[in-house]
C-alpha cells in the first residue's frame, strides 16, 4: 500500500491559528466558561504569535479558595 505524502504549510496554519476569527471564538468560549465558573473567576485574553489563546483564572482570593476546595475550573471544562 502506498503511503501518502503530506506536506504541511506551517505559515498558513500559523496564520489561521492566530487570526482574529479564531481568537474571537477562543474569547467567546473562554468568557462563557468563566461565567459558568462564577463571579470569582475571570477570562484573560493572551494571544500568542502562533496561536490564539486565553486563560480563565481566579479574580480574587475567594476564587483561589473555591478552586482549591472545589476544583471549579475543572468542572466547567465540559460546559458549552
Amino acid at each position: 500500500m502506498a503511503k501518502p505524502k503530506v506536506k504541511l504549510n506551517l505559515r498558513g496554519i500559523n496564520a489561521l491559528m492566530s487570526s482574529g476569527t479564531v481568537q474571537a471564538e477562543v474569547n467567546a468560549q473562554g468568557r462563557r466558561r468563566a461565567a459558568a465558573a462564577g463571579q470569582n473567576f475571570e477570562y484573560v485574553e493572551k494571544p500568542h504569535r502562533w496561536t490564539a489563546r486565553g486563560f480563565i483564572q481566579p479574580a480574587n482570593y475567594e476564587g483561589v479558595k473555591e478552586q482549591a476546595n472545589d476544583a471549579v475550573l475543572e468542572r466547567v471544562l465540559g460546559s458549552r
